[in-house]
C-alpha cells in the first residue's frame, strides 16, 4: 500500500512537472511577409495613391514637354524669318526652357521616389505595429515573418498564420482602428 501511495504521489509530480514544463514552451508563429504586405488593403490603398500622385505628375511633365516641342517648332518653321540677334534670343529662351523641364523631370522623379518610400513605411509601420498587438493578444512568445533572403527556410503548416494576421489586419484596417 505504501509503495502504491509512493508511486501514486511520483506519478502526480511528474505529471505535475511535464504540465509546467509544456506550459513554458514558447510560442512561435510565422507570417510569409510579401503575402501579409502585398494582400493587406493598406498597401493596395497605399499603391493607388502613389499611381495617382504619378500620373498627375506625369501628366504635367507631358504637357510641359508638349509645349516645349510646340515652341521649338514655331522656332524652326520662323527660323529664316528671325534676325541674328532675336535667333540667338530665342535659342536661349529655348535651352532655358529644355533645362526647366529637365529640371522639373528630375524633381518628380525625386518626389515619386520619397512619396514611394514614406507610403511604404508607413504600411510597414501599421503591419508590425499590428503584429505585436496580434501576437500578445493571441499569446505568441515570437512571430518570424519569412523574406525572400531567406530567414526561415522551412515551417510546419501549423505555424503559419498569414491568413489569419491579414484578415485580422484587413477588418482593422476596414474599421479604422489602424
Amino acid at each position: 500500500m505504501r509503495f502504491c501511495l509512493i508511486m501514486l504521489t511520483m506519478a502526480f509530480i511528474g505529471l505535475g512537472w511535464l504540465f509546467y514544463k509544456s506550459s513554458n514552451i514558447p510560442s512561435i508563429a510565422y507570417v510569409k511577409s510579401s503575402d501579409l504586405v502585398y494582400s493587406y488593403l493598406g498597401m493596395k490603398d497605399a499603391q493607388k495613391k502613389q499611381a495617382a500622385e504619378e500620373s498627375k505628375l506625369k501628366a504635367s511633365l507631358d504637357s510641359m514637354r508638349l509645349n516645349m516641342e510646340s515652341e521649338i517648332n514655331q522656332y524652326n518653321a520662323s527660323f529664316a524669318a528671325l534676325s541674328k540677334t532675336e535667333q540667338s534670343r530665342q535659342k536661349e529662351i529655348l535651352a532655358a526652357k529644355e533645362n526647366a523641364y529637365r529640371n522639373f523631370g528630375q524633381s518628380v522623379q525625386e518626389r515619386l521616389k520619397n512619396s514611394d518610400e514614406s507610403l511604404t513605411t508607413g504600411v510597414l509601420n501599421q503591419i508590425n505595429s499590428f503584429i505585436e498587438e496580434y501576437g500578445q493578444k493571441k499569446g505568441y512568445d515570437i512571430i518570424l515573418g519569412t523574406t525572400t533572403s531567406g530567414n526561415i527556410l522551412y515551417g510546419q503548416k501549423y505555424m503559419d498564420i498569414t491568413k489569419d494576421v491579414l484578415k485580422e489586419l484587413n477588418a482593422s484596417y476596414k474599421s479604422g482602428s489602424h
